[in-house]
C-alpha cells in the first residue's frame, strides 16, 4: 500500500510497550515506506521499521517498576530526539506512550514534522482527553468514538475509525471449531510475568485441560517455558500468535492490560488478574488509587463483565473460584459473551487498520 507520484517522506514511530509494538507492526507492513524508522521492538523490525531504540524491556507499572527502566527509556528518548532533529522531517507518527510520546511529540513538532498520534493517552476516558494534543498533532486517530468528539471539540483533527484490534483479530486468526481448555496470558512486562505465573501455576493445577499460552512478542518463549517447567507446570502450547491461543479456548487467565480488550474480542470469557512485587503493594496501600474497574472490557461497558482480582485478592482460590464457571454452558459464561457483543458495538468497524493507512498516505501526499 505504498504511496506512489511524490517522494515518501521517513516515517519514524514510537510506541513504548508491546501493544504498541504489534500496531507500528500493523500499521508499517501496510504502509510499506522505503524510510520507515522509530522506537519499538521485534514486531517493529520485522515490518521493516529500522529501530534507534528497542523499547522491548521498557514496560513498567508503578513508580518502582518504573524507576528500574527509566535509564533505558531515557536513552530511547535521547536517540529519538536526535534522530528527529538530525533528518528531513517526514511523518512522526506515536503509538500511546504518553509519558514519553507527547514530548516527542512536540519536539518533533517544533522540528518540522508532520505528527498523527495513532492511540492517544487516555483514549479510552469518556470525561476528559490530553488538552495539549490540539497543538502538536496534524491528525489523530483514536480507537474510540466520544474521544474523538471530545478531541474535535477541543480544536484537534481527530478521527475514529473502530478499534484497530478488530481488524487484527479478524485478518491473523481463524475461529476454531470447537473451544476447549485455558488460555493464559500472563503479561507482557518481565515483572507481571514473574509475580502472575507462579500465583497461575496454583490454578490450573485443579484441571486436566489443555492449557495454552498466549505469549507477548517481547517476550522469549523458550525463558517462559522454562520458567513455567521450574514451577512443576505440565505440558502447555506457547505460542506468540496469542489470538489463535484465544479463540481456541475455553476461557483465559488474563493478566490485566490490553490483552483482556483481546480476550473479549476473540469472545474468549476470562477472569482478570494482577499480581505485582511487594514494593508494588507497598505503593498500592500508601497510593490507595480510586478507580472501580482495571480491565478495558469493564471500563468500557461500566460493570464489572469480568472478575477482577488484583494483587492480594489475586488467590489462587479466588481465580479458581471465578475461572471454574466459565469452563461450561453457565450462566456467567452466557453473560461475558452478551456483554462481548455489546462491546463489539462500542468497537466500531473492523477496518480502522486500512482507513488509518489511507489517512497517512494522504497526510504523506499533503
Amino acid at each position: 500500500m505504498a504511496t506512489s507520484g511524490k517522494s515518501q517522506p521517513t516515517l519514524f514511530f514510537s510506541a513504548g510497550e508491546a501493544s504498541g509494538d504489534a500496531y507500528v507492526h500493523a500499521l508499517a507492513s501496510r504502509l510499506k515506506f522505503a524510510d520507515m524508522h522509530g522506537v519499538g521492538s521485534v514486531k517493529s523490525q520485522s515490518a521493516g521499521v529500522q529501530l534507534v531504540a528497542n523499547s522491548g524491556d521498557w514496560g513498567a507499572l508503578g513508580i518502582f517498576e518504573a524507576l528500574k527502566v527509566y535509564p533505558r527509556v531515557r536513552r530511547g528518548f535521547v536517540a529519538a530526539k536526535k534522530f528527529l532533529s538530525t533528518h528531513k522531517p517526514g511523518i512522526f507518527i506515536p503509538i500511546d506512550y504518553g509519558y514519553m510520546n507527547v514530548k516527542l511529540g512536540k519536539y518533533a513538532k517544533a522540528h518540522g514534522w508532520k505528527v498523527v498520534y495513532f492511540i492517544p493517552p487516555g483514549s479510552w476516558r469518556r470525561n476528559k482527553q490530553g488538552s495539549d494534543l490540539p497543538t502538536f498533532t496534524d491528525a489523530i486517530i483514536t480507537p474510540f468514538s466520544w474521544s474523538a468528539d471530545l478531541l474535535n471539540q477541543a480544536g484537534a483533527n481527530a478521527h475514529w475509525f473502530g478499534h484497530p484490534l478488530k481488524q487484527m483479530v479478524r485478518e491473523n486468526s481463524a475461529q476454531s471449531a470447537e473451544r476447549s481448555g485455558i488460555a493464559i496470558l500472563p503479561g507482557s512486562r518481565k515483572h507481571e510475568i514473574e509475580n502472575n505465573l507462579p500465583v497461575i501455576h496454583q490454578v490450573v493445577k485443579y484441571w486436566d485441560l489443555p492449557l495454552r499460552f498466549g505469549v507477548a512478542a517481547n517476550v522469549n518463549i523458550k525463558n517462559l517455558e522454562s520458567e513455567w517447567k521450574s514451577l512443576g507446570g505440565r505440558d502447555a502450547d506457547f505460542s506468540h500468535e496469542t489470538h489463535s491461543m484465544l479463540l481456541q479456548s475455553q476461557a483465559g487467565i488474563i493478566c490485566s492490560g490490553t490483552a483482556t480488550l483481546e480476550s473479549a474480542i476473540c469472545d474468549c470469557p476470562c477472569v482478570v488478574m494482577y499480581r505485582g512485587s511487594k514494593m508494588m503493594e507497598i505503593e498500592y496501600r500508601i497510593r490507595k488509587p480510586k478507580f472501580d474497574y482495571i480491565s478495558l472490557p469493564n471500563i468500557l461497558l461500566d460493570q464489572g463483565l469480568l472478575p477482577e482480582m488484583i494483587q492480594w485478592d489475586a488467590t489462587p482460590e479466588n481465580l479458581k473460584k471465578n475461572l471454574e464457571p466459565l469452563l461450561s454452558e453457565t450462566p456467567d459464561r452466557e453473560a461475558q459473551i452478551k456483554g462481548f457483543q455489546k462491546l463489539n458495538e462500542i468497537l466500531g468497524p473492523d477496518d480502522a487498520l486500512d482507513r488509518s493507512v489511507e489517512l497517512i498516505q494522504q497526510i504523506s501526499q499533503s
